[in-house]
Parts: C-alpha cells; sequence; structure tokens
C-alpha cells in the first residue's frame, strides 16, 4: 500500500502521453479567405478571418494572386509577400488581431500558415491534455486512499472522495457544451472575449492591474476594466499569455466556473444545514439549473454567471451573522466581495439583500455582536476592493461617459417574465429577450428549470402546509423561500412596473437593473439552498428518494438544453480565429466619452497642428513614440487612442507635457517648441497605487489571520 500511488501516476502520465501524441499532429493551420471590403473603396482589401496568433516567426502561404501585406489590429506591419509564394511573418509579442490584406487588383482564396521552427500554433493541446491528467491522477490517488481506509474500516473518510467524485460529475456534465472544440453564439460573447484579450494586451503594455484595455477599438483603447469588474477574467488572460487560443482559454475558463460553482453551493449548503446531503443536493440543483445555463452560454453574460458563483456565499454569510456563529462575518465580507468583483448590477441586488435580510431580521440584526459583524464585514470588503474601487469612481463619476445618457428604462415592465414560460420547465428558446406585445415566439428561456422549479414547489407546501421546526436555521429558510417567491413575482408580468417605475427612485432602479428577469439570478440559489435544507431533515428514505430523483431529472433536463443548444446553434469561434469586434464594445457603447464616433476611429490616424510634422512612430498598446520635426510654439499631435484621464507625456528633453482631449475625444498632446520626440503612456492616478497597497495589506491581514487559525 506504500506505493498503491504508482500505478495512478503510471496511468495519468499514460493518458498525458496519449493526449499529446493526439494533439502534436495539429501544428498549422488552414483557412480559406474572402474579402471584407467592396472593390473600388481602397487600394488594399482586408480579408477574413482575422486571426489571433502568439508570438514568434511563421511561415505563411496564401492561395490567390497579388501582394499580400500582413497587419496587426493596430495597424503595426508583420510581414509582406506575393500569393502563390511563401513568406515569413514576425510578431514581437502576442496579437489579439492578425489581418491579411491583398491589392485591390488581386484576389487572396486560402491561407495556410505554421510555425517557422515547427510545433504546435497554440498550447491548447499541451494545457488541456495536463488538466485531463491531473484529474485522472487525482481520481486515481482518490480510489487508492478510499480503498485503504476501507480496510481499516474507516468508511467515514472515504465519504470525501465520494463528494468529490461527485461534484467533479456535476462540473463535467453542466460543461458538456464546451467540448466540440468550438465556441456556441452568446449574446454578450464578444464583449467578454475581448475584455480576456484587453487584459492580456494590458499586461504585455506594462499595465498591471490593468486599467484600460489597449486593444480595443482598432488600437484607440477602452476603459472597461475599470467599470466593470474583471478580477476572475486574469486567470484565462493568463491561459492566452501562456499560448491558449482564444477558445481554450475561455472553455477552461467556464469549466472552471462550473467546478466553482458547484463547490461553493456544496460547502454553504453543506455549512448551513450541517448536512453533507443538503450540499449535495443544493449544488447539483443550482450547477444544472436552466437559468444559470442560459446566463453562462446562451447569454454568454460572464459577470452575472460569476455573479451567481458568489450568491451562495453570500446567503451564507447572512445565515452566520443572523441565525448562525456570527463570529465568521468574514464569510459575508467573501461573499459581497466576489459578487463586487464579478458584476455591478449584481452588486446592487446583493446590497438590497442584506438590507432587506436585516430589516425582516431586524431582533437579530441590531443585537451588538451581530451587527459589528455586519460594520467589520463592510469595511473589510471595502477594504479588499477599494483598489479597484477607486478607479470605478474615478471614471464613472469624472468622465461624461456614454452610460450616463441612456435614457430612461420605459420598456422595462415590457420585458418581463410571462409566467407561462417561468415554468417552462424544459424550454429550449435561442431567441432574445422579447417585448410583452411580441409574445413568447422567438424569446430566449426565461425559466428557472425543472430542478429549480421543483424547489420552489416544495418550499411553498412545506411552509404552507406542512410540520415546521422552531429553529433559527428553519426560519431562515423560510426567509430565503420568501424573498425568492418576491423576486419571481417581481419578475414576472403580475407585478406593476409600469405604474411603480413611475416616481424617480424606482425608474432610476429599472434603468440600472434593465430588464426584471434578472431577479431569477438570485432567487435560484435561496429556492436550492432552501429545499435542500429543509429535505436533509427528513427520513433516510426520503432523502435517497430524492437524491436520485433529483440527480436524474437535472441531468435529463440540461442534457436536453446543452443537446439544443449545440446542434441547432452554429459556433462563433473556432480555435485561431481572432474575436470579433461586433459588439465588443458593448451593444451601447457605454463607455465611451459622450458624443464619440466611432466610425471615425480609423487605424493610424496621426494628426499634427501647426507647423509640427511626424515623421516616425511606433505604439504597443497604451504606449506610443513619436518623431517629429519642425515643432513651435503651440503645435500638438493627435494619437490613435481614446482620450480617459490617466496618460502622461514627456518629450526628449524629459519636459512634462499636457495631455488633452482632442477632436473625437482622442488623446491629444501639447508639444513644446523644438520637441522631437514623445513618449506617450497610461499610467492612471497616484491614488490607484494608494489603493492598491491598501488592498494588499487587507488581503494579507487576512492570508496571516488564516494561517494563524490554521495552525491552531
Amino acid at each position: 500500500m506504500k506505493k498503491g500511488w504508482i500505478p495512478a501516476l503510471l496511468v495519468s502520465a499514460a493518458v498525458l502521453l496519449l493526449l499529446l501524441i493526439n494533439t502534436y499532429g495539429r501544428q498549422g493551420l488552414q483557412t480559406g479567405l474572402a474579402a471584407e471590403s467592396t472593390p473600388g473603396e481602397a487600394a488594399w482589401h482586408s480579408y477574413a478571418p482575422h486571426l489571433t496568433l502568439p508570438r514568434g516567426e511563421y511561415r505563411v502561404l496564401v492561395g490567390g494572386y497579388g501582394p499580400v501585406v500582413v497587419r496587426s489590429g493596430e495597424g503595426n506591419l508583420l510581414g509582406a509577400g506575393d500569393a502563390g509564394e511563401p513568406f515569413l511573418i514576425r510578431l514581437e509579442k502576442d496579437e489579439s488581431e492578425v489581418v491579411f490584406h491583398g491589392w485591390q487588383e488581386g484576389v487572396l482564396t486560402s491561407l495556410e500558415l505554421s510555425p517557422a521552427g515547427g510545433g504546435p500554433i497554440y498550447s491548447d493541446g499541451f494545457l488541456v491534455s495536463l488538466g485531463i491528467a491531473a484529474v485522472v491522477l487525482i481520481l486515481g490517488l482518490a480510489g487508492w486512499r478510499m480503498r485503504g481506509f476501507n480496510r481499516q474500516g474507516e468508511e467515514e473518510k472515504g465519504v470525501g472522495i465520494f463528494i468529490f467524485c461527485v461534484l467533479l460529475g456535476v462540473t463535467v456534465l453542466a460543461s458538456y457544451p464546451l467540448f466540440y472544440g468550438m465556441t456556441g453564439p452568446g449574446h454578450d460573447l464578444n464583449f467578454h472575449l475581448y475584455r480576456i484579450e484587453g487584459i492580456k494586451d494590458g499586461l504585455l503594455s506594462g499595465q498591471f492591474p490593468v486599467r484600460l484595455h489597449p486593444t480595443h477599438n482598432h488600437g484607440y483603447g477602452y476603459i472597461s476594466s475599470s467599470l466593470y469588474p474583471e478580477l476572475f477574467l486574469y486567470f484565462p488572460a493568463l491561459l492566452r499569455l501562456l499560448g491558449a487560443s482564444p477558445v481554450a482559454a475561455y472553455h477552461i475558463f467556464v469549466f472552471s466556473i462550473n467546478g466553482m460553482t458547484a463547490w461553493i453551493m456544496y460547502v454553504c449548503a453543506k455549512g448551513m444545514a450541517r448536512s453533507r446531503y443538503a450540499g449535495l443536493l443544493a449544488s447539483v440543483l443550482y450547477t444544472l439549473s436552466t437559468w444559470r445555463a442560459v446566463n453562462l452560454y446562451h447569454r454568454a453574460a460572464v459577470g452575472e454567471a460569476l455573479a451567481m458563483l458568489f450568491f451562495p456565499l453570500l446567503l451564507y454569510g447572512l445565515y452566520l451573522l443572523l441565525a448562525g456563529d456570527c463570529r465568521k462575518w468574514w464569510v459575508l465580507a467573501l461573499g459581497c466581495g466576489g459578487v463586487l468583483q464579478s458584476h455591478i448590477i449584481s452588486t446592487v441586488f446583493a446590497a438590497f439583500t442584506v438590507a432587506a435580510a436585516a430589516a425582516l431580521c431586524h431582533r437579530e440584526f441590531v443585537k451588538k455582536q451581530r451587527f459589528l459583524g455586519f460594520v467589520k464585514a463592510g469595511l473589510l470588503t471595502l477594504l479588499m476592493n477599494l483598489w479597484y474601487l477607486a478607479a470605478f469612481l474615478t471614471y464613472y463619476l469624472g468622465e461624461d461617459l456614454a452610460i450616463k445618457h441612456t435614457p430612461e428604462n420605459t420598456e422595462f415592465y415590457q420585458n418581463a417574465v410571462f409566467p407561462t414560460e417561468l415554468f417552462n420547465v424544459f424550454n429550449t428558446g435561442f431567441g432574445h429577450s422579447q417585448l410583452l406585445d411580441q409574445g413568447l415566439q422567438g424569446n430566449m428561456s426565461l425559466s428557472l428549470g425543472v430542478g429549480v422549479t421543483g424547489a420552489l414547489v416544495f418550499c411553498g407546501v412545506h411552509f404552507l402546509l406542512g410540520k415546521k421546526e422552531e429553529d433559527g436555521r428553519e426560519r431562515f429558510y423560510g426567509l430565503m423561500a420568501g424573498m425568492a417567491g418576491a423576486l419571481l413575482f417581481m419578475s414576472s408580468t403580475l407585478f406593476p412596473w409600469q405604474i411603480l417605475q413611475r416616481p424617480g427612485p424606482v425608474n432610476a432602479f429599472c434603468k440600472t437593473v434593465q430588464m426584471p428577469w434578472r431577479f431569477l439570478s438570485l432567487a435560484s440559489p435561496m429556492l436550492c439552498m432552501a429545499a435542500a435544507g429543509i429535505l436533509a431533515r427528513r427520513s433516510r428514505q426520503e432523502r435517497s428518494l430524492t437524491a436520485c430523483g433529483v440527480l436524474g431529472v437535472c441531468s435529463l433536463a440540461f442534457i436536453l438544453w446543452g443537446t439544443a443548444y449545440t446542434t441547432e446553434l452554429a459556433p462563433v469561434l473556432r480555435p485561431g480565429m481572432a474575436v470579433d469586434t461586433y459588439a465588443s464594445a458593448g451593444y451601447d457603447n457605454e463607455y465611451y466619452l459622450w458624443g464619440t464616433n466611432r466610425d471615425s476611429l480609423t487605424v493610424d490616424r496621426y494628426v499634427t497642428g501647426g507647423s509640427a510634422e511626424l515623421t516616425g512612430y511606433y505604439k504597443q498598446g497604451t504606449r506610443i513614440e513619436l518623431q517629429l520635426c519642425n515643432v513651435g510654439p503651440g503645435d500638438w499631435v493627435e494619437v490613435p487612442l481614446l482620450y480617459y484621464g490617466g496618460y502622461e507625456a514627456i518629450d526628449g528633453q524629459g519636459r512634462s507635457l499636457i495631455v488633452e482631449d482632442g477632436d473625437n475625444h482622442v488623446v491629444r498632446v501639447r508639444l513644446q517648441e523644438g520637441a522631437e520626440q514623445v513618449s506617450l503612456r497610461y499610467r492612471g492616478f497616484w491614488y490607484f497605487r494608494g489603493a492598491e497597497l491598501v488592498s494588499l495589506a487587507a488581503w494579507g491581514a487576512c492570508g496571516i489571520c488564516w494561517w494563524k487559525k490554521r495552525r491552531r
């Protein structure tokens, strides 16, 4: 038994070797090319698809005839040659967008590309193979340990292995729409994929943390990283830096979201009910719920899916402070912080949930230790996230952004959910959110799903007709079930939003939330945790039958939904292809400065004012080096970067230059007489560094406290 780990290690090594052999042969990329611009519009025509390539040198063979020029999305020259003859292109850094251009009198038909030094283009195969081999190794070791424990009669220690296998199985099942090598469509997919690309390119341009995406909008940049939380997107961005394609990085990230959702719900439901059964039941119900799948896959609402990951932690933290061990106030801080770093609208939900729970449980809330727990949780949340809030408040309050000019949401009620579709538990609709007068045809699925709907019915029957235990845990289950029912009511056409939203404060709330069906995201975990906790108190036979039924029905419902998603909808992204720029800045371009004309943000737009002449330039992300001559007093230069506060410029003599808002809100640099060189880069503001240090200290203090507690 002492060497029982050796077979597990050998099996995992064999699996890794076979997977690597399978992926190593796929070293090149072949695709057809199609002109994007109409003949006669320009001397050079761009061709689709655009590619995304890691740093390195590549051998290229383009089919057709005529000259070929290869440029990055920012306009930098990567290589040139002739169609029909192989030539080399060199990338000094990872490029999110590589574009092939053909002369107007030529035609490009196909593309073959491979690394000049051999080997695969991307590290997808290696990363995925390593992950699968690691899982095989863990399962092998787990099986060996479980076998050993059973021999010694210590069956209890084998339960953890069983739980791990169940959570892994649920994660794999919830991720199976990812297992065909391409990315399916999603409403917000391009926006979130470009956020990942923006973090990667921001890190490559020297930013950390990334405050401004450098490659958005043809390299003009975008401030979404400071206004839309993206802490957890650093993981797929790191995978991109390690050579993964956008498809692989995103798929691994989504798989991780599913795994963390299953695990966090298990831990929280188990801690609340003090029952492993409740933890597993809630995890299966929640991870395989239809609405969570719609958010994650069809809507591709990554921020909301991440917030749904942390909602169970938020609810568990509330339980501990209102009905459990108030010494664990830090759990609420972690839940609130996780939601804040996921999605701003969901943060509004979290704030209202905490306020509502405190008001409804005011007798517990006003007790000294519990009230202090809420105060400490709020302060810790603030300190841990101050690094993000400093930039968010600076740009949201200090810039005239397009999002501030969004008209009043007069269609909030028109996006409410018909009760018919709320309980359409096997719905596989893949449309968009339709207005009420358009009916249900073409609408997307707005159902909780069969599992969560069953939890709703069970909670209703239990609290209205069943025998209840009078303790703090039961009362909190009732609180969650009641709040979930209220959220479902508020999401439906039965709630009179068209009348209530007329007053200013209510309309402001509706304008923020945008769609009432967003309330489903918070109702789902409430119902799952309440139902699982109540069932954990039933007889062993009743619990076993319920567990089997829930696992079977939820699995079947998810398979039906996932099969429809993968077979009825065409994939939108394949390995090697660059992320489509359509809606990459959001459908409403929310974070542009008000009045920006996006169509005028053309590549390589450098404009000088006065007698100054531009003789050369180099651009990498948010850094630009300029060479000029004949610079006189009052001259200026505009560069292809959108103006957001935080840019700094100096000339070759070390003189600080004024950076201001130029034509169409691009960066304009005021030159000083005689300047021949100018260096421009984004640095942010000095207090950003201070906020980062405060948050780092808060996280460090938490880590030290945790370590000391573990040592005890």
